[in-house]
């Protein structure tokens, strides 16, 4: 990924105290922003009216920008700010400064207001540029519009069967993938499972054995036969030219009933390249993991199911047969590929223990959509505990509060069984996003 690009101007009127200050402030959160590894994009000019806004927003609309910083080096008018909301429409940190005279903390709030009265979500920050919370602010919200941004221009595939039947709609398409579209900007592409095999049928066994032989090199341990390796194989290659030809950034690919186990592995080799394939058929869970890896700058996201509580030691054990990628075992030497389903595989791991994950789920429709975002950790299983819970990816997720409680809030607020885990924390960034896309937020 690039680093967050951040468009800075300050705003200030002569007809206020402290416009003076204008360059001197800019110089020095520029140069704190960089710290902060953004991009940052200076405006060309301070606005002192609406012609100096207007020639900004024109500089600003060529520089493909993912966030905006106003810093308001004193009160100014609303026609003024109107325009940077209006022409660039980005998610927008009002920068306010420790001068009383120059009222900017007040005009902070009073624009602020208005911009809630319109619809409109913001930021603000408010202090000097030594004060590095306020650029971490900043930061935050410059990778939130980042994701918005990508997921805008995602392209996902739905893999699997679809009615060509309607009642009073739609035909191919069902009225909620529109409406998922239009919410997220997501672009939703159909691609037949038979596109898949077909093109594996082409595939050679040497073909197949010579990939196979590489892809060994990042495999655990493998239950399944060599015949069935070779058609694993096969569906990998098949996969990655399904993902060239429609310029595919994710696939939620069908599994149940029909073709069971039969991308799992797949989804698990290409999870360690950088490539999402959900094995569930699920497009919202596909788009939020696509959302998490940009927010960690990488790696793979765990899919699990709560399968047991331990309220003794607030352990969730979630489980799932299962396509995990390989990287997120403590070594290859914990992660087993079993047979499954006519000639597919799971993958089976213990989830490395990890002291920061962000765990979420989403849920919605008609423009309504909850988004889980909670800080968890996770403890190591041991190699008995795994076998008990059936050889398949094993979760230990340890949570606040008593494990049985956290279920019941789960199901209280409505939100789906799957649930996403990615190491780290990305709760702020992912709050972000919730704020700017309109996205009801729900914690434990």
């Amino acid at each position: 990924m690039n680093q967050p690009r951040v468009g800075l101007v300050g705003v200030t009127c002569k007809y206020e105290s402290g416009g003076q200050r204008a360059e001197e402030l800019l110089s020095g959160i520029k140069d704190a922003l960089k710290k902060k590894n953004l991009d940052v994009v200076c405006a060309e000019k301070v606005a002192w009216d609406s012609a100096d806004a207007i020639d900004v927003c024109k500089q600003f609309k060529k520089e493909n920008l993912d966030a905006l910083v106003i810093v308001e080096v004193t009160w100014t008018l609303d026609s003024m700010q109107y325009l940077f909301i209006n022409e660039l429409n980005l998610p927008t940190v009002f920068w306010a400064v420790p001068y009383t005279e120059t009222f900017s903390i007040g005009f902070v709030q009073h624009f602020g207001s208005i911009l809630k009265a319109q619809g409109y979500e913001y930021d603000y920050v408010y202090g000097l540029p030594e004060d590095e919370s306020l650029s971490e602010k900043v930061k935050t919200v410059a990778e939130a519009g980042q994701i918005i941004k990508a997921v805008k221009g995602m392209r996902l595939a739905l893999v699997g069967p679809r009615q060509t039947w309607r009642v009073a709609g739609s035909q191919d398409m069902s009225s909620e993938e529109w409406e998922f579209s239009r919410k997220f900007g997501v672009t939703l592409v159909h691609v037949e499972m038979s596109e898949i095999t077909d093109i594996s049928d082409t595939i050679s066994d040497e073909e197949a054995e010579k990939k196979l032989s590489c892809l060994e090199k990042r495999t655990g341990k493998v239950l399944a036969d060599k015949e069935t390796m070779l058609h694993m194989a096969k569906t990998y290659m098949a996969t990655k030219e399904i993902i060239k030809k429609y310029s595919l950034d994710a696939l939620a690919a069908e599994c149940y009933p029909m073709y069971s186990g039969l991308m799992n592995i797949t989804s698990s080799w290409l999870a360690d390249e950088g490539v999402i394939v959900d094995t569930e058929g699920d497009i919202g869970h596909t788009m939020v993991m696509y959302m998490l890896n940009m927010a960690a700058k990488g790696g793979a996201c765990a899919l699990g199911e709560v399968g047991s509580m331990d309220d003794v030691n607030n352990i969730l054990a979630l489980a799932h047969e299962g396509s995990t990628a390989h990287s997120l075992a403590v070594s290859l030497d914990q992660v087993q590929i079993s047979p499954s389903g006519d000639k597919g595989c799971f993958v089976g791991l213990p989830l490395k223990p990890m002291p920061d994950v962000t765990v979420s789920s989403i849920v919605g429709s008609k423009g309504q959509y909850k988004l889980l975002v909670e800080k968890a950790d996770t403890v190591e299983a041991t190699h008995e505990e795994w076998v008990e819970g059936g050889e398949k990816l094993l979760v230990k997720l340890h949570v606040a509060k008593k494990a049985s409680s956290v279920v019941n809030e789960l199901m209280e607020k409505g939100m789906d069984h799957h649930l996403l885990v990615k190491e780290g924390d990305h709760t702020a960034v992912m709050s972000a996003v919730c704020k700017y896309l309109g996205i009801e937020k729900v914690t434990l």
